[in-house]
């Protein structure tokens, strides 16, 4: 048994009536005929929010000085808990780590409550960026020192790589 199409295909003599909804591609808009598209391209263009983006970067700043905090207290654990005695070169390590740690905590500090920011010259012509990165190096290496701990020394990377980003998103000044 043949059953019906239930929505029948329509007929040339369908098609050719024009539609007066398809004959207006313009609406008016404050008295100028503008192309709908387009209105509609512009309604979805986000404009920038300086104020949101400075708050952005200010979160992203506390982030990198809580997640170094972080780092501080496993490596600090991880010397507590280890069992057996260190060396005066795992000592000297760890000492000059948890040094490192506490000027990258300040300086992430003073960037998230806009005292300083991470283009800041504070060496000469090295910024506060390429001084951290520095720093970053030498509590990596001295962290490794440590003997049981290698984990929270390269843990450090990770508030560096933020604040990497961050430093790549501001053009620095061209004198």
């Amino acid at each position: 048994m043949v059953q019906p199409d239930p929505d029948p295909k329509p007929t040339a003599a369908a098609d050719s009536e024009p539609v007066a909804e398809e004959a207006v591609d313009e609406k008016a808009v404050d008295g100028k005929a503008v192309d709908e598209q387009a209105v509609d391209e512009e309604e979805a263009e986000p404009k920038p929010d300086p104020e949101k983006a400075r708050s952005t970067v200010d979160r992203l700043m506390w982030t990198s000085a809580w997640l170094t905090v972080m780092v501080g207290v496993f490596l600090l654990s991880g010397m507590l808990q280890a069992e057996g005695g260190y060396n005066v070169l795992g000592w000297l390590g760890a000492v000059v780590a948890i040094l490192g740690l506490l000027a990258l905590i300040a300086a992430y500090a003073a960037c998230a409550l806009n005292r300083i920011t991470l283009r800041t010259k504070v060496l000469g012509s090295a910024d506060l960026f390429q001084a951290s990165t520095l720093v970053v190096a030498i509590v990596v290496i001295c962290g490794l020192l440590v003997p049981s701990n290698n984990t929270a020394a390269l843990a450090i990377l990770l508030p560096w790589a933020v604040t990497y980003w961050l430093h790549g998103l501001t053009k620095g000044s061209t004198t």
